[in-house]
């Protein structure tokens, strides 16, 4: 009999990705906030409860987790109810773990931002940033006396299919596959650690795994090791992409507190024998081509 495995936020772009992985070996069983929309899981026949609907302990009654995977966020992009962020963002993972504990499920991992780096001052998505953070420490809180391991993954510049249209590397290639005249962009100087999505999954899948060899809590940075300039980014699609958009890299300033370096050390990963299989060519490739 196959574990069975709840994710968070399935039908968003990294749960929808999660739950097609995983399904091959384990049970997965979705959460969302609500079941009027589950585009990205419509071809799949995944049990999914709305939290809207069901009480969250009544998901764990119902159900014998061998790992719940939180990867349900709020940006806040569109200037949602900051109860909405601190809800799905700080008070669910709380609560997820400490129902965990509650109904002796192995393994908790919970997705993090690479945003949540006390090195950077990034304004943009500050308050997104603020939950992560205290998500975390809540988080480890926990975690110190629960019998549940707890994985923290911090995810880097993820990209792939079925992305959110105004994220950054979606908007980019749909302007310069679209041959947008001209495109104005920062200097480019900034560099990023650009991982696919598919290389994502994989590694959650490895932490999953590796349940025996965790610690208690455990942190993990998910990136390939290798940056790339913003403006290496854009040339590598106008490329890929054959584009006749001319590129103005400075015609828009950076924003304020720009991070200019950002760079993932994935040893931890690499412990448990993980490595990204895609390059950030290959990544792009796959993506534009399934458009």
């Amino acid at each position: 009999m196959k574990k069975k495995i709840l994710i968070t936020g399935i039908n968003g772009f990294l749960g929808s990705h999660l739950a097609k992985h995983l399904k091959s070996n384990f049970e997965v069983v979705g959460l969302e906030y609500s079941l009027d929309n589950l585009h990205r899981i419509s071809s799949e026949n995944f049990k999914v409860y709305g939290t809207n609907e069901s009480p969250l302990e009544v998901v764990f009654k119902e159900n014998d987790f061998y790992a719940v995977v939180h990867v349900a966020t709020v940006y806040r992009r569109r200037d949602e109810p900051i109860f909405d962020l601190l809800n799905t963002n700080i008070n669910l993972p709380v609560q997820l773990l400490e129902l965990s504990g509650k109904y002796n499920v192995h393994l908790f991992l919970n997705t993090d931002s690479f945003f949540n780096n006390p090195k950077y001052s990034y304004s943009y998505l500050s308050d997104y940033t603020l939950s992560k953070k205290h998500a975390v420490e809540w988080v480890k809180l926990l975690a110190s006396s629960s019998t549940c391991k707890v994985a923290n993954m911090k995810v880097f510049h993820m990209f792939g299919e079925n992305d959110a249209p105004g994220k950054f590397i979606p908007f980019l290639i749909d302007k310069i596959k679209n041959n947008e005249p001209t495109l104005d962009l920062t200097p480019g100087t900034q560099t990023r650690d650009f991982i696919y999505v598919k290389d994502v999954v994989a590694a959650f899948e490895y932490v999953i795994n590796a349940f025996s060899d965790l610690e208690s809590y455990q942190e993990f940075e998910i990136g390939t090791g290798v940056s790339y300039t913003v403006k290496e980014l854009a040339v590598l699609i106008k490329e890929i992409t054959s584009s006749n958009t001319n590129l103005n890299f400075g015609g828009i300033p950076f924003r304020k507190g720009e991070i200019m370096e950002s760079k993932v050390e994935n040893f931890e990963l690499n412990k448990l024998g993980w490595k990204p299989l895609y390059t950030i060519s290959d990544g792009l490739n796959h993506f534009i081509h399934k458009l």
